[in-house]
């Protein structure tokens, strides 16, 4: 949201970064779900005041955005996706507090994945993993909704195969063209999604 004062444009925001929560699903059968979230929030909001008088009265503290993750992430009974975690908590700030006009809702996901042992998966071992998971969502009063998600440090690796060829050759190339190199690389991604709150 921004405002103005003496011709001067103002943006709000403030948030609350770095909300480490993990949450246990425990299904009737015996199987857990686990998930590990870093949570970071920001608020858009009408809250000039703050900055021109040092009132606070609609100023979201970062204590309460902390403790909303936790009790959120308590609430969720079935296994979600970090995606509509997100737009969840983002729902929630919108239209919980009048003042905020947006959420803005960045979460990376620790990669835990199940263990298999003699070839079956444990009922409630798991192991990191490496690749992150994230998303970045915004959601705004209105109604709009903007998500994109991605993957950060997937490492790959092919020992053979991966040739080098074709490429532009000028007086400042020393590099031979190779049909049998290695690859080692670490991926980052980005992807945005086409959604609307219903």
């Amino acid at each position: 949201m921004a405002d103005e004062i003496d011709g001067l444009g103002f943006e709000q925001q403030h948030g609350k970064s770095k909300v480490r929560v993990g949450r246990v699903w425990r299904k009737e059968d015996g199987r857990h779900f686990f998930v590990e979230w870093n949570v970071n929030i920001s608020l858009l909001s009408d809250c000039m005041p703050a900055y021109v008088r040092g009132d606070n009265s609609d100023i979201v503290a970062t204590d309460t955005m902390k403790n909303t993750v936790y009790v959120k992430a308590k609430e969720c009974m079935e296994v979600l996706s970090v995606e509509d975690f997100a737009i969840e908590l983002g729902q929630h700030f919108t239209s919980f507090y009048q003042q905020v006009t947006t959420a803005i809702i960045k979460i990376v996901e620790k990669p835990w994945e199940r263990v298999y042992i003699d070839g079956q998966p444990h009922e409630h071992g798991f192991k990191l993993g490496s690749e992150r998971h994230t998303t970045e969502v915004t959601v705004k009063k209105s109604g709009a909704l903007r998500v994109t998600s991605g993957i950060e440090g997937l490492a790959v690796l092919k020992t053979t195969k991966s040739g080098f060829e074709g490429f532009v050759r000028d007086k400042y190339t020393t590099l031979p063209e190779s049909n049998e190199r290695m690859l080692a690389t670490e991926v980052s991604a980005l992807w945005r999604y086409g959604l609307t709150i219903s």
